[in-house]
């Protein structure tokens, strides 16, 4: 019953869903005639073990009849009872009452009027005939109504979850690119910042230092092609970060003139990890802008990457003026800090893996723990 319903479903005796080939309708008409067959032998065992006298064929004749028409009737029973689905669960069932009297009559008229022609008799008294089948026969529709509701219900469900399941993947990829563009929005605010800030270095070395300031306009190519190269890729290897910031601190030390000084501190089995793009740059740039170049004297910038068990720890500590009394991140972060922390929160989902904090004995140290993850 229930592959003819799968067969009724896929098409072949009408259906909403798209009409499947001719093998797999073939195949499922195969597969509905084997059912109703060997539901007519099952019960024409129980008739030839209670009467020995009977032959296989002559109670496989008397069996048959039945299950075959009712094979018949059912995909117009599941279809009627689909456009019942509109209908709560409850009203559903009531209406298929009526319903299974009619269907059940219809069963055994049509077993009726053909008795003739599979050589019965005509039976001596009609209602007789009806009154022995119809309370078993209505049990059959009854049987074959709650596979069809069944299937409907299951069918809906699988719609509703696939419908479901769609909306999340479209919703997971909005999301992605939302993310995207909020990414590449933050770089895009960083990127004139450090470039505007080359170009006036370089135009004060033009006409007292021309040799320093080709340098530096070579450096700055350097970094231009950096930024380019990897505008579009959210992490880069800590390696290929350093030589971004190297590029920069050469024309920094010349816009400073030696007045301060940076050290980078990592082993190089670090040099393979992956960390976000344009990530010290801008703290490098903090450090330098808002700590040591406030100083009477000369100052210094340290950056440190180590293992700390899973993760990566990057410390980019000064020794300037330090952080104002009653500073706080939400309230007095400048816009490269701002876009640093928004950047990783998009990236990585947390808040807390970004901090700013005084460091000792002066001075003000970012600290930033990623998961260690090398380059696949």
């Amino acid at each position: 019953m229930w592959s003819f319903t799968s067969y009724v479903r896929a098409g072949l005796l009408g259906s909403h869903t798209h009409r499947p080939r001719l093998l797999s309708r073939l195949k499922l008409l195969a597969w509905a005639i084997l059912f109703w067959t060997a539901l007519s032998l099952f019960f024409a065992s129980q008739i030839y073990l209670l009467a020995p006298k009977i032959t296989w064929s002559t109670a496989f004749a008397f069996a048959a009849p039945r299950w075959y028409v009712w094979g018949l009737l059912v995909p117009g029973i599941c279809s009627l009872d689909r456009k019942l689905n509109s209908h709560a669960l409850s009203e559903r069932v009531i209406l298929h009452i009526p319903l299974g009297v009619g269907w059940t009559l219809l069963a055994i008229t049509i077993r009726l009027v053909t008795r003739p022609l599979r050589a019965g008799q005509w039976p001596p008294n009609v209602t007789t005939f009806f009154l022995e089948r119809f309370y078993w026969d209505l049990l059959i529709y009854a049987v074959i109504a709650g596979v069809c509701i069944a299937r409907d219900y299951a069918w809906q469900v699988k719609r509703r979850d696939d419908a479901a399941h769609a909306m999340e993947l479209r919703a997971a990829d909005l999301e992605r690119r939302l993310v995207e563009a909020q990414l590449n929005s933050l770089r895009a605010q960083l990127h004139p910042h450090f470039l505007f800030n080359a170009l006036n270095t370089i135009s004060a070395f033009t006409e007292t230092a021309p040799q320093s300031a080709r340098r530096l306009m070579e450096r700055l190519a350097h970094l231009l092609r950096a930024s380019l190269k990897h505008a579009m890729t959210p992490e880069i290897t800590l390696g290929e970060e350093l030589a971004f910031l190297d590029d920069y601190l050469a024309i920094e030390s010349a816009r400073f003139e030696g007045r301060i000084t940076v050290s980078v501190h990592l082993s190089n089995d670090l040099l393979s990890v992956m960390v976000p793009s344009f990530l010290l740059q801008p703290l490098v740039e903090n450090a330098i802008r808002h700590g040591v170049s406030k100083r009477l004297s000369a100052g210094h910038v340290e950056v440190v990457a180590f293992r700390n068990g899973p993760l990566l720890s990057l410390r980019v500590r000064d020794d300037g003026v330090g952080l104002p009394n009653g500073w706080q991140f939400s309230r007095d972060a400048g816009i490269g800090l701002r876009n640093i922390a928004s950047r990783l929160e998009h990236l990585y989902g947390r808040s807390d893996i970004f901090r700013m904090v005084s460091a000792s004995p002066q001075g003000v140290e970012a600290q930033i723990d990623l998961l260690l993850r090398q380059k696949e």
